[in-house]
C-alpha cells in the first residue's frame, strides 16, 4: 500500500511540475451570432468568431481586446474563402464606455496586410490572386488610455466585393480567470 501511495504521489508531483498557479485579467467579447473561442494555454473565453454577411457568410472575423503594458488594443482578424476585396467605408472606429456613457475615438487604426503594416485607409484591400480570401488581413484599433471594463466597439460599415455590410457592434467585458497553467506557454 505504501508503494502505491508513493507512486501516485510521484505521478502527481511530476504532472504538476510543469504547471504554475495563474491569474489572468481578460476581456470576454460578445457579438450577435458569435461563437466564443479559448486560447490553448489559458482557457479564457477571450476571442469571438463571427461571419458576415450572415452565419454562412464568406468573411470570417475574430475579435479580441487587451489592455497591454504599452498598447491598449482591439484586434479584428479577417479570413475566409471566396472574397477578393474588402475595405471599411471610414476609418472612424469608436469605443463606447458602457458604464460612463462616453464615446472614445480610437487613437490610431492600423491595417496588417500580407505585405505591409500601415494606417488603415478606405482603399480596398485586394486579396492575392493565388489565394483570394485566405491572405492575412487584420485591423488593430488602438486607444491611448486603458480600455474601460465594459465597452462596445463601434465600427464603420465594411465593403466586401462591392457589397456594403453593416458591421455589428462587439461588446467586451473584463473578466478574471484563476487556475493552473502550463509553465511553457
Amino acid at each position: 500500500m505504501r508503494f502505491c501511495t508513493t507512486i501516485l504521489f510521484a505521478l502527481l508531483v511530476s504532472s504538476l511540475g510543469g504547471c504554475v498557479p495563474n491569474a489572468v485579467k481578460y476581456f470576454r467579447p460578445m457579438v450577435d451570432g458569435g461563437k466564443l473561442l479559448t486560447p490553448h494555454c489559458v482557457p479564457t473565453e477571450s476571442i469571438v468568431e463571427f461571419h458576415l454577411p450572415d452565419d454562412n457568410g464568406c468573411l470570417h472575423i475574430r475579435a479580441w481586446a487587451n489592455n497591454g503594458k504599452h498598447v491598449h488594443q482591439i484586434s479584428l482578424f479577417f479570413s475566409g474563402k471566396g472574397w477578393n476585396t474588402l475595405h471599411f467605408t471610414s476609418t472612424h472606429f469608436q469605443i463606447r464606455d458602457i458604464e460612463n456613457h462616453v464615446l472614445i475615438d480610437a487613437s490610431s487604426v492600423l491595417a496588417y496586410k500580407s505585405d505591409s503594416i500601415d494606417s488603415l485607409t478606405t482603399e480596398p484591400y485586394l486579396a492575392p490572386l493565388e489565394r483570394p480570401g485566405l491572405s492575412r488581413f487584420h485591423v488593430q484599433i488602438n486607444s491611448s488610455d486603458p480600455l474601460p471594463d465594459r465597452f462596445e466597439l463601434l465600427s464603420p460599415s465594411i465593403v466586401l466585393d462591392g457589397e456594403v455590410i453593416v458591421f455589428p457592434p462587439i461588446r467586451f467585458e473584463q473578466k478574471y480567470w484563476f487556475g493552473i497553467s502550463p509553465l511553457n506557454c
